[in-house]
Parts: C-alpha cells; structure tokens; sequence
C-alpha cells in the first residue's frame, strides 16, 4: 500500500475499521521510505484509537488538538524532519495524561530515504499504562500513558496527515505493507467471557476472606480470655 502525502496538502489518506474494545494492543507493519522523500515538518501516520467520545460539537476527543475529557486516546506514527538521508519515526499520543494540548511525541529511531523496509511495533498497555515501540527488532522505547477506566483500542486507524500547520511541499509517499493490530488481553465486550461468573467468584472470595477473618479475630478473643484466666489462678 502506499502511503502519498500530495504537493501543497495535508491529508494523504485517513482509512479505518472498528474493532472490539480492547486495553492491550500490538500493532505492527513494515514500512519503506520512498526515495521521493524529504519531509520539511513532522506528521503523522499508521496507529490505532478510542475516538468513541465527542463533544458537543460532535468532535472527537483524543484527536485534532482535544485533549481526552476524559475519555480517549488515540496512537499514531509520528515522523520528523528528513536531516541526511534519514526520516525519525516515533510516537505521536494523545492521552488523559499528555503534557502538551496536541499530544505527546516520541522519537524512536530513524529510518533510511529510499533503503530497506523495516519493521515498526506499537504495544499499548492501558492497564498497566504504558505505550512502547521498537524499530526493525530493536530496543522498546517506552513512554508512560494515563487513560480513563471507559478507554479501550477501538479503531484500527491507517492515517497520512502532514503537519502541524504546515503542508507537504511536494509530493512524497511511504509504501506500507503487512499492518496488523493484535489483542493482547481480554476483548472488554468480548462474549466468551463470562464476567458474572467471575464477578461471582470474585465475591465469594472476599466474602471467605471476611469470615476467616472473623473466625481469627474470635479465636484471638478466647485466648485473649484463657490468658486472663490464668492470670487470675495464678494471683489465687
């Protein structure tokens, strides 16, 4: 698939499918920088989304400079300015707990104008939150996220924006192959899995804890009272 970014444009392209609500994801695909490239600003590509919560307006959050409220997030490749041969890729995240009103980005590494393709990875872990990549097998860079209980993975998101404000100045283009997006844990809707059940065991354990409590507490209480009379047979 290749990814264009027109002369004097934006949007490239913004394609994507809905997925069921997940909190721990993996994305992954192989990317080659066309030898057409030379980007002058940064921009942003492949990732995934919650972009499930609007404002009145009827805009996402998490997106288009909205910081969550609180619900949202969305990932999405974040690339630089080509300097020598070489585009920086990373991350470009919108969480509850970003610094900046746009999202936070990360550098990752770099990729070569016009050489190889190499393999990009993007694991999200709202549970434990954190978002991480690697390039082409090498070290996680990992990045710490703060998201809403309500938030999941949702939109599996192959997007081209260029800029910021700034348009591409002529055109250029990545080519994409193999994109995948993994569930790593428990679908949030997913059917299998019988949350009463587990609500249910959950529930018993805690009652069972309560009582072995209670039964400690009253076998201390009757030590508690033989100590005492003890105490008392040996003052007779």
């Amino acid at each position: 698939m290749r990814l264009w970014f027109r002369q004097n444009q934006h949007y490239g392209t913004s394609l994507y499918r809905e997925v069921s609500p997940c909190r721990h994801v993996i994305c992954s695909y192989t990317v080659r920088v066309m030898p057409d490239w030379d980007s002058h600003s940064t921009g942003k590509t492949l990732g995934f989304a919650d972009l499930r919560w609007k404002n009145s307006l009827g805009q996402s959050y998490a997106h288009g400079n909205r910081r969550p409220a609180p619900d949202g997030f969305s990932f999405r490749t974040w690339f630089g300015k080509t300097k020598h041969g070489y585009m920086p890729i990373g991350m470009y995240v919108y969480h509850l707990g970003q610094k900046p009103k746009w999202g936070d980005s990360i550098k990752v590494g770099q990729v070569q104008v016009g050489g190889d393709p190499v393999l990009f990875e993007c694991e999200a872990d709202f549970d434990e939150g954190f978002i991480r990549a690697r390039l082409d097998g090498g070290d996680w860079v990992r990045h710490n996220i703060v998201v809403s209980d309500k938030t999941a993975v949702t939109r599996a998101w192959v997007d081209a924006y260029y800029g910021g404000s700034a348009v591409a100045p002529k055109s250029m283009s990545w080519e994409v192959t193999d994109y995948r997006l993994e569930n790593l844990g428990v679908a949030v809707e997913d059917p299998g899995v019988d949350w009463e059940a587990i609500a249910a065991m959950v529930s018993e354990r805690e009652e069972a804890d309560k009582e072995t409590a209670e039964a400690e507490q009253s076998v201390q209480s009757i030590a508690d009272e033989l100590r005492d009379l003890a105490d008392q047979v040996e003052q007779l």
